[in-house]
């Protein structure tokens, strides 16, 4: 509120609040965001497996986001979140929604049918490498050479662990497929710094970005032979996974990661996802762990270090430069010294 009284500039200090009660994804930290978008990330390759087993992938993808979006949906309504509303604001969620969950899910579905699961690990971990890219062109961010070495170095640890999956054909159209998953998912990250959504609770945005994708993939799953479903309790099980914490969960916090974090780390939570999929795989699945596995892991990790540092130590200065404003503008007794203009 401003100081009517104080005689001098008014500064008034405006705070959105998409809901009554606030978000509590706001509240975590941001490193908690990062390693919880990574684990559930890599989780869900694992819950996919299972999920193929018992379905048609592109219709089991479809159903979990009308699931995840109806969740959301119905959590931030009973909170007091408002509808998307302005033309800005629902062009952002429709294109968050059609690249982002919709495009890029049916792509990287089409391609694990087409090749190696280890190449579609390698190809949907290009996500932040074209995400870079178009931060530059779009955002016209800076990329530091630590961030650049960061990125090559983590892409080069997930070629390392994707590399013992490397077996049958190859078919060029499967990896376009492929690079189209990454491509688009940096599109919709993008597109989230783009796009003036910070007015919107999270739960809202990406319950309303789910049931875009929701649409989107539903088309596409139209000629799966539905016959195929197996309804046991390992499907639901799975399929709970996929569409409460793989789905709706993950991008309620990698939405909360983006609006508070560079767009070219928050992106990096792909390489540490391909490290937590392997161990999972290891620990579920009983695939087998090698040196090389373990290697390519510590070079991802290496790699992702490498890109969360630079902003941090961006942040840091930024940190230290407010602080030593605040101490400069406040006279002994406490009292802020009025600015000139």
């Amino acid at each position: 509120r401003p100081q009517r009284d104080s005689g001098r500039r008014e500064r008034c200090t405006v705070i959105l609040a998409p809901s009554r009660y606030g978000e509590p994804v706001k509240r975590i930290p941001i490193p908690v965001l990062f390693v919880g978008v990574a684990f559930c990330w890599g989780m869900n390759s694992v819950a996919m497996r299972y999920a193929g087993r018992y379905g048609p992938p592109l219709t089991i993808a479809a159903v979990r986001a009308v699931v995840g979006a109806s969740v959301l949906l119905l959590l931030a309504r009973r909170s007091g979140a408002r509808w998307p509303k302005g033309r800005q604001e629902l062009i952002g969620v429709a294109c968050i929604g059609f690249f982002m969950t919709g495009i890029s899910t049916a792509c990287l579905f089409l391609a694990a049918k087409q090749i190696p699961a280890g190449l579609v690990a390698i190809f949907s971990n290009t996500m932040p490498l074209f995400t870079a890219l178009m931060a530059v062109l779009i955002l016209h961010d800076k990329v530091t050479p630590l961030v650049v070495c960061g990125l090559i170095i983590g892409l080069l640890g997930t070629v390392i662990v994707g590399w013992r999956s490397l077996h049958g054909d190859i078919g060029i159209v499967g990896i376009l497929y492929g690079l189209g998953g990454g491509f688009f998912t940096a599109i919709g990250s993008v597109l989230y710094k783009r796009y003036p959504l910070e007015g919107l609770d999270k739960r809202m945005l990406v319950g309303c970005q789910l049931a875009v994708s929701a649409a989107v993939i539903g088309v596409m799953s139209v000629p799966d032979d539905r016959s195929t479903f197996n309804f046991t309790p390992m499907f639901w099980l799975t399929f709970a996974y996929l569409a409460f914490i793989g789905l709706a969960l993950s991008f309620v916090m990698y939405s909360a990661l983006l609006s508070r974090g560079s767009v070219m780390a928050s992106g990096s939570a792909a390489y540490l996802a391909t490290v937590f999929g392997v161990l999972f795989g290891w620990l579920l699945l009983s695939e087998r762990l090698s040196w090389l596995v373990i290697i390519g892991g510590a070079v991802t990790i290496v790699g992702v270090a490498l890109v969360q540092f630079a902003p941090f130590r961006e942040a840091s200065k930024v940190r230290a430069a407010v602080r030593g404003e605040a101490v400069a503008t406040r006279e002994p007794d406490g009292v802020p010294v009025p600015r000139t203009e």
